[in-house]
């Protein structure tokens, strides 16, 4: 059943090397030096990495620090969800559980179809170049975002290079992203306090109409950690791993004939997608213990930096048959990892499945003879960090 379809390995440049070295360890869990130079504890099992993520006692607060645990050039911005324990955590989250819900982003199906099937038809007329990233999916997403917080479409020249900047995260540019990160965060302060004008009916005014009326409200710099990360998230990892789905239908004649000839079963194969494909070089960022944590291969004891690493966890044999198949005829009923799980799941998950789901509908309805016009070893890549993709999707129809 699975035998014509290819190994998520046969696609080109679509892993990346490991973004940390293995130590020998005699311990029972493998052990890794960061690129911050501090050791952590691997975990690679499905099981493990699901309930370590899940378990309330584990820190992302603790590593966010000066000199901490980490992957990137320095620590981040403190007000960012991703870096919030509970209870700051539930407190700022429940800003955007509404927002994002399945229902809520339904609310945008319409924004998304428009923009897609417009960007689609100026393509095919030739008004706008044969380059699906260039001319559809990076201008899906951050219109979007634009759509969901309320602010200017023209704005995206601004901050889309400091986005760009901040996700990709050179290690060698830890001032650029320190610059970036400011600029980003004042842009955002600025329709906060009304300095610039916001639509109405976006999120960010919408929060601010009601914080008078709330119990325990977000105070200004934890409102725009939230919408910081709205903006980053909304359209780079959105753009990342839509752009990479694509790519590697267009580099698997195998799954782009699937995905037309069962278009069905297409929120099937994107689910398949979304878990094997790494949105960067690193799955999840650090957490350290603050009370002992029982694995499957034994205990972690408190004070132990840990990487749960969702990107191998997600290739799992015990939990995924042929897991590096690229099978949407998968039986499996357990679900991937790659939204997250735990208090640090990805807010986007129902956005990011609803423009998946209604782009490869348009390019399998309205461009069935689709084909990448290079050779895939020959396109252009963002490498960074946090933030690596396809810069470039040439195609021909």
């Amino acid at each position: 059943m699975t035998r014509h379809f290819p190994s998520v390995l046969s696609i080109p440049n679509l892993d990346a090397a490991p973004y940390y070295q293995v130590l020998d360890s005699d311990g029972p869990h493998q052990q890794i030096r960061l690129p911050s130079g501090h050791v952590a504890t691997h975990l690679t099992g499905y099981h493990d990495c699901r309930s370590f993520l899940a378990d309330p006692s584990i820190s992302r607060t603790l590593c966010n620090v000066e000199g901490g645990p980490t992957f990137l050039p320095g620590s981040t911005q403190p007000e960012l969800l991703l870096n919030l324990d509970n209870p700051a955590h539930a407190r700022a989250r429940a800003t955007v559980t509404r927002a994002f819900s399945k229902r809520g982003i339904e609310n945008l199906r319409q924004h998304v179809q428009h923009t897609t099937e417009r960007n689609l038809q100026r393509m095919r007329r030739g008004e706008l170049p044969p380059d699906l990233f260039a001319s559809v999916l990076q201008d899906l997403t951050a219109s979007t975002v634009c759509h969901i917080l309320g602010i200017p479409l023209e704005d995206r020249a601004l901050f889309r290079p400091w986005s760009q900047i901040i996700q990709a995260a050179p290690p060698d540019d830890l001032p650029g992203i320190e610059v970036a990160v400011k600029a980003s965060f004042d842009y955002l302060m600025d329709f906060v306090r009304g300095v610039r004008p916001a639509e109405e009916d976006g999120f960010i005014r919408q929060y601010v109409a009601q914080r008078p009326s709330l119990d325990n409200p977000l105070n200004d710099e934890e409102f725009v950690g939230v919408l910081l990360g709205i903006l980053l998230g909304g359209d780079h990892n959105a753009l990342s791993v839509m752009t990479k789905a694509i790519y590697t239908l267009l580099c698997a004649p195998a799954l782009w004939a699937h995905a037309q000839q069962h278009p069905e079963q297409q929120p099937a194969l994107l689910e398949e997608l979304i878990r094997l494909i790494p949105i960067g070089k690193l799955s999840a960022f650090p957490r350290l213990t603050t009370q002992p944590v029982l694995t499957r291969r034994g205990e972690i004891p408190a004070g132990t930096c840990v990487y749960a690493n969702v990107f191998l966890a997600n290739r799992d044999p015990e939990v995924f048959s042929h897991p590096l198949t690229i099978n949407p005829l998968r039986e499996e009923k357990a679900g991937h990892l790659q939204f997250g799980h735990g208090i640090h799941s990805c807010m986007g998950p129902a956005l990011a499945r609803l423009e998946m789901t209604i782009v490869l509908k348009a390019l399998t309805e309205q461009l069935p003879e689709l084909q990448l016009d290079r050779a895939p070893e020959s396109l252009a890549w963002i490498d960074g960090t946090v933030l690596r993709r396809p810069n470039e999707l040439p195609v021909r129809f």
